[in-house]
């Protein structure tokens, strides 16, 4: 990058901060940081990684420096991340960009799915104890995923949205097979020992035929899972009107039709990319297996930024809902390790929706989102057709011609895509 374009860039992304109240000499309000933790189902969960206990004891009683955090962020944005530059020079024009409450309630939220996903990314023992802590909570809740049916009628009558309901089992397999994969190191996992988690009620028949050695497309079938989770945004912000965005949803669906990922299990330290953050060196093991998935740096770029725009138009829970998408270990990730930390942040955010709303608790968005989802939409367009022509050598009118046969039927298409999940 140019040096004038990059400091063009960060005057803007600086700008931006003020606007919204946010200055690098920030640390965090012990007060702030205790209720997340209380909303997000977390004041009760114990862990036997030292690093992480010390984190948690420290975030409720003393404040925390958001410089380091806040670094990684807008180095990951100016360097990897255009779309939202030019998103973020539009607002500052229009005068979207206002200091608020649930702003800086935001940024504490951040910090905390930052933590925790960093550290489930680095440390297979912590990834276990949160899934388990989080399966405990969801029982509790109605919600288990071994009566799948059940389940989503379940997390229907709570969420009110059957596509938000889904989207939780689209997730959940993919976070089974990473943790049962890097849970055997060196050793693929033996069939029998696949039968015996199905046969105790581990694992469901979704995620036994993902995990079986026997089943030859264990790796084709979670590119399938990523290409059904993307599908079921762009399906709901096409029949909500944001049929401009759900052109971005298609391409990056084309693009892992076209282009599979390799996916291979490295062991390796989990970091945002040139980050000075002293935190990622102090949670990485030794011993750390985790997921690279070979998917380009455009091709990350353009899913942020067309997921951001979806979140903002779609969802209410903005506070705790952007920030997934915002955490340095996504927004500055290496472009290999972007998947692996884009389903557990996800993950973690799905749980922490359905949480809030068993709770009966709602935070709106700006009454204007939807001015701004569109505006962003017609940025994300044109990144679409640039990904398109470079990687899947598609012209923007056959980029169109098979987005509208996709959406002419999208459920039965969708639906499709599950079919090939389970055969």
């Amino acid at each position: 990058m140019a040096k004038k374009v990059k400091k063009g860039a960060e005057k803007i992304i600086q700008q931006s901060m003020r606007e919204l109240g946010l200055r690098n000499d920030m640390v965090t309000n012990p007060t702030i940081i205790k209720n997340i933790i209380e909303e997000f189902k977390l004041d009760d969960f114990k862990t036997k990684n030292k690093r992480m206990d010390k984190f948690f004891k420290d975030i409720v009683s003393v404040p925390q420096k958001l410089k380091p955090m806040l670094d990684d962020i807008e180095k990951g944005i100016v360097e990897k991340h255009p779309a939202i530059i030019e998103f973020a020079e539009l607002a500052l024009e229009k005068k979207w960009f206002h200091q608020s409450e649930y702003i800086i309630r935001s940024i504490h939220a951040t910090y905390i799915i930052e933590a925790l996903t960093a550290a489930m990314c680095n440390s297979h023992d912590f990834f276990v104890e949160i899934h388990n802590h989080y399966k405990k909570k969801e029982l509790e809740r109605g919600i288990n995923s071994l009566h799948t049916l059940k389940s989503i009628i379940r997390a229907i009558f709570v969420s009110h949205s059957i596509f938000g309901a889904i989207k939780s089992f689209s997730v959940d397999p993919a976070m089974i097979y990473f943790r049962t994969q890097r849970g055997f190191c060196d050793s693929r996992l033996k069939e029998k020992e696949a039968k015996k988690l199905l046969k105790t009620r581990k694992i469901n028949y979704l995620e036994y035929k993902l995990l079986s050695p026997l089943h030859k497309k264990g790796l084709e079938q979670i590119n399938e899972l990523i290409r059904m989770n993307i599908y079921e945004a762009g399906i709901t912000e096409f029949k909500k009107g944001l049929k401009t965005n759900s052109i971005c949803a298609h391409e990056l669906s084309e693009d892992i039709k076209h282009n599979p990922p390799k996916t291979l299990f490295k062991n390796k330290c989990v970091a945002p990319e040139n980050s000075k953050n002293d935190f990622y060196s102090s949670i990485s093991e030794k011993r750390n297996l985790f997921p690279a998935i070979e998917f380009s740096q455009d091709w990350v770029s353009l899913y942020i930024t067309w997921n951001m725009a979806f979140t903002l138009n779609e969802t209410e829970d903005l506070d705790i809902v952007l920030p997934k998408l915002f955490i340095p270990s996504i927004i500055n990730a290496k472009s290999e390790d972007f998947l692996g930390a884009r389903i557990i942040s996800l993950w973690l955010t799905v749980n922490h929706v359905f949480f809030r709303k068993c709770d009966r608790k709602i935070v709106t968005g700006p009454k204007n989102k939807t001015e701004m989802a569109r505006a962003w939409a017609k940025i994300n367009k044109k990144y679409a057709f640039d990904l398109a022509k470079r990687e899947t050598h598609e012209e923007s009118k056959i980029l169109m011609k098979s987005y509208k046969r996709f959406y002419s039927q999208p459920v039965y298409n969708l639906f499709k895509i599950l079919g090939v999940i389970v055969s």
